[in-house]
């Protein structure tokens, strides 16, 4: 089985992620400083078009094997402690340095009550081998 999750990005960047770009140290958001990938492709289109000029919004899927997934002990947050650490990164202003010292958080969407769905937060280099690495089928998506 595979798991199925997108990356919402611009033209640019988009290409430098399929070739295997990826750099978790660059990205931040709602849990912090890491490389987000959430399961909708309407998600991630969204986010490509609200962040990007009109045309060069793009968005990347990833195609990763269930097992190499769990190996990196994903932590699991429920919506309750997404939104206690959000509202403490935020209040804290680290929402580019904050760190699980995890492979990856997984978590719901906590950050807007339009958006819903689950995120992936890649932060560590054992994730970011992973997801960079020849296992993982990445395919950019207009």
């Amino acid at each position: 089985m595979k798991i199925t999750v997108f990356h919402g990005t611009s033209e640019l960047h988009a290409a430098k992620i399929a070739a295997g770009g990826i750099d978790v140290t660059l990205g931040g958001g709602e849990l912090g400083r890491g490389f987000y990938t959430g399961e909708f492709l309407y998600e991630a289109r969204a986010w490509a078009f609200q962040t990007n000029a009109e045309g060069n919004a793009r968005v990347v899927e990833f195609e990763i094997n269930d097992a190499d997934f769990f190996a990196t002990e994903p932590l699991s947050l429920t919506a309750s402690q997404a939104m206690a650490y959000r509202n403490n990164i935020r209040l804290a202003n680290t929402t580019r340095t904050y760190l699980f010292d995890r492979n990856v958080v997984w978590s719901e969407i906590v950050g807007s009550d339009r958006v819903k769905g689950d995120q992936y937060k890649w932060e560590s280099s054992t994730a970011e081998t992973l997801i960079n690495g020849p296992n993982v089928t990445r395919t950019v998506r207009k």
